[in-house]
């Protein structure tokens, strides 16, 4: 960053040190937001990432916006803005997090309402620059908490305009153990759960949670391609194993989870992977083996919601990230529904984009969705 600017002053950086010691509250808000989850993502599906780094009062770091810019927009309709504007814009800049489906305003904690809205409004207007000039009219921020989009949507300035997007899935551990989080849960619930893990046992499935170990990928590999090609996309062992190989990357240590699902025989039938950070264990792949006729006795939630709440009641772990989508699935078993918003932003009296969202294309999440409006939670 260039050391000459004055407080409240905003540089640009093509790169981003994803382990540097300089303002560690950057990595606090959330995994997704952190610096090392985005240095990963740089290139993925085509977008450039650039970083603005704005000054506080003291002349440190006292916010960062990383933002994305690509032709044509997301091959993932989950961040794709033709899905939230019915046409696709030559030119997409993202703001913040664009993958993850969680994003956070990077602000210093220390900073005054009023420097906090001086340092914002400085850094969005530096953004709505640099989108001018790759050919964007607008910036959008998307899976923002409703308390940060309407942040932004306060600043003076700025034309703004937010549409919900789909919410965060999370299991919080309750009591003391894996048992004693089941009794906790509503009745019906807990009914579920329970009849899960009957059913699991009685087809003679296990899991356990180890750490992620390269050499192990190769094994994992070929179950991921079948998950993919179950949801038609294509991919190629080679493929699952970079990817793979790039969450081992993001990891530190023993940070980098994989809960495996064993059969009656303790051959592989199904493995997530999760990455923790902070309190939290964010569940990142889910690969089962079809082909051996797994994926029909609760394997999935073994893998991806039971496995992983053991691992965190017994690391001492405060929640586990679901993502999105399987909204009715997981919400009975036990997860809040944390909502989400996608906000648009352009300079004050140019034209903004008219929202006209079409979720259709998730199917019985958009209607589980359409249903239960009042189990998903403001944050």
């Amino acid at each position: 960053m260039d050391d000459t600017l004055t407080p409240f002053g905003v540089g640009e950086r093509d790169r981003l040190d994803p382990s540097g010691a300089d303002a560690p509250w950057l990595d606090e808000a959330g995994f997704y937001s952190s610096r090392r989850w985005t240095v990963s993502q740089e290139g993925d599906r085509g977008f450039a990432t650039a970083y603005l780094v704005g000054r506080d009062r003291s002349g440190g770091t006292g916010g960062l916006v990383p933002f994305h810019t690509a032709s044509g927009g997301d091959s993932n309709p989950l961040y794709n803005e033709a899905t939230l504007l019915g046409h696709t814009p030559e030119v997409q800049v993202l703001a913040g997090s664009r993958t993850g489906y969680d994003n956070r305003v990077l602000l210093g904690p220390g900073l005054s309402g009023e420097d906090r809205a001086r340092l914002l409004s400085a850094l969005c207007g530096r953004l709505l620059d640099r989108a001018g000039e790759r050919g964007a009219g607008h910036v959008s921020w998307w899976y923002l908490p409703e308390a940060e989009a309407r942040e932004l949507a306060a600043l003076p300035g700025f034309a703004t305009v937010a549409t919900p997007c789909p919410p965060t899935a999370v299991v919080l551990p309750r009591g003391a153990d894996f048992e004693a989080h089941v009794a906790a849960l509503p009745s019906s619930r807990r009914s579920l759960v329970r009849r899960d893990l009957r059913r699991l046992a009685g087809s003679g499935y296990r899991s356990r949670s180890v750490v992620a170990d390269p050499a192990d990928l190769e094994r994992y590999a070929p179950l991921v391609v079948q998950v993919q090609a179950r949801h038609g996309e294509e991919l190629s062992e080679e493929g699952a194993v970079r990817y793979l190989l790039r969450c081992l990357s993001i990891g530190d240590g023993e940070d980098v989870v994989v809960t495996e699902v064993l059969d009656a025989e303790d051959r592989l039938a199904a493995f997530a992977l999760g990455i923790v950070h902070g309190r939290t264990l964010h569940m990142r792949v889910f690969g089962c083996d079809y082909a051996a006729g797994h994926g029909t006795s609760g394997e999935y939630f073994e893998a991806t919601v039971y496995g992983p709440l053991r691992f965190a009641l017994g690391r001492g772990l405060e929640a586990v990230h679901l993502g999105v989508t399987s909204y009715r699935a997981k919400s009975l078993r036990g997860a809040e529904l944390r909502s989400r918003r996608t906000l648009f932003m352009s300079r004050a009296g140019l034209p903004l984009p008219v929202p006209a969202p079409d979720w259709g294309f998730l199917g019985d999440d958009e209607r589980f969705l359409a249903g239960v409006s009042s189990e998903v939670l403001p944050c």
